[in-house]
């Protein structure tokens, strides 16, 4: 999931890498027939969340066959099985043994393809294609597990609940005094208390977002049609950049979705983007409809993000270490609670010569997520 700047162009691709890209849609057809037949559970669930980010792995592998360009093997330097696990913790009924048996149909259904095809693997590219998938396996694997155990930390959010009502009649009563009172002095002063007070329930909002997604309770979505293209020119248009970002593809996104948390989700990464990359260089947003889900980037060059610290961003509290960025950490939390209640991922793509970019998976239409 890299910017499309960054893509190997077709001259670049070699006989094997163009012919495997070619097989794309018969793998995932195949592969969703079988992975139907032996998972109960996969068969009840719909086209974009049972392929979820089986697409941008199989991409990946076609970069990895590709000569020449930085990319090991499909996994490397993306959390793409990590955010699988998670969304098959927190979106089906799967077991670990469900999970590992998707990633290994998908890497039969491969090779079973390319065998009828008649695309000569060499054992080099028969070894990129099963080391990536058993990579994926592990990291999908951690990440379920983890999912499954993380305790709700109730105590933030009854402590956050209980100190907005003596803030709510503060503000009410610094208010009041603003409108009674005749001294400029005290009416400045009690302007200055309402201010901090609103700025600490911002706070307490950003404490009750992450134990929303530590104590795996799904945020209330109101969800409603509109054009995300429409929304982050919006967002860009309020924010302050030195350089001004990027939007190469201007085309309408139209969907169903919740607009008050994608607007908080992309001024998140947008604010990382600026915080943690390179301030001479453009931010990038790219805006697509792929196989009926929304994919949502944020690209920045500068210093990549360390490959063991992908899921440690993810979690509350956390910030990157060996970078002087003062924060709660609480912005990626949240990026990553809002697109899982979505019904889809964030992935993390970072690494030295190719910047970082985080992308929000999720499906065109989430109007069965959204509260009633």
């Amino acid at each position: 999931m890299n910017p499309s700047d960054a893509a190997p162009s077709a001259a670049e691709l070699n006989k094997i890498s163009r012919s495997f890209s070619s097989i794309r849609d018969s793998v995932f057809s195949e592969w969703m027939e079988r992975v139907a037949k032996k998972i109960p559970e996969a068969a009840l669930l719909d086209s974009p969340i049972i392929l979820n980010t089986f697409p941008a792995l199989f991409d990946n592998l076609v970069e990895s066959l590709t000569p020449n360009y930085p990319r090991g093997l499909a996994t490397a330097g993306t959390n793409l099985g990590a955010a699988h696990g998670r969304e098959r913790a927190n979106m089906t009924g799967y077991s670990p043994a469900d999970l590992i048996l998707e990633f290994q149909i998908f890497r039969q259904v491969i090779f079973d393809i390319a065998n009828t095809e008649d695309i000569a693997l060499s054992a080099k590219d028969c070894n990129i294609i099963s080391q990536s998938v058993e990579a994926a396996i592990v990291d999908a694997i951690k990440s379920f597990t983890i999912s499954h155990n993380e305790i709700s930390e109730t105590f933030i959010a009854c402590l956050s609940h209980d100190l907005r009502n003596p803030l709510n009649i503060a503000r009410v009563s610094s208010q009041m005094i603003q409108h009674k009172s005749s001294e400029e002095k005290v009416v400045t002063l009690a302007h200055r208390i309402c201010t901090k007070l609103s700025e600490v329930d911002v706070m307490i909002q950003s404490l009750l977002d992450a134990a929303a997604l530590n104590g795996r309770k799904k945020l209330r979505l109101h969800i409603i049609s509109f054009d995300m293209t429409e929304l982050v020119r919006e967002v860009c248009a309020d924010m302050s950049f030195s350089v001004p970002p990027t939007i190469p593809n201007q085309e309408p996104v139209i969907g169903f979705w919740c607009r008050v948390s994608m607007k908080r989700v992309l001024e998140n990464l947008l604010a990382n983007a600026q915080k943690y990359g390179d301030q001479n260089k453009t931010v990038s947003i790219h805006i697509n409809r792929v196989d009926d889900r929304l994919l949502l980037s944020v690209h920045n060059e500068g210093r990549p993000i360390p490959e063991d610290q992908f899921e440690s961003v993810f979690r509350s509290y956390h910030r990157l270490e060996n970078f002087d960025i003062k924060g709660w950490g609480l912005g990626l939390p949240f990026v990553q609670i809002v697109a899982e209640c979505h019904g889809g991922v964030v992935v993390v793509d970072s690494a030295e010569g190719r910047g970082t970019t985080f992308t929000i998976s999720i499906p065109i239409d989430c109007r069965e997520y959204g509260s009633n």
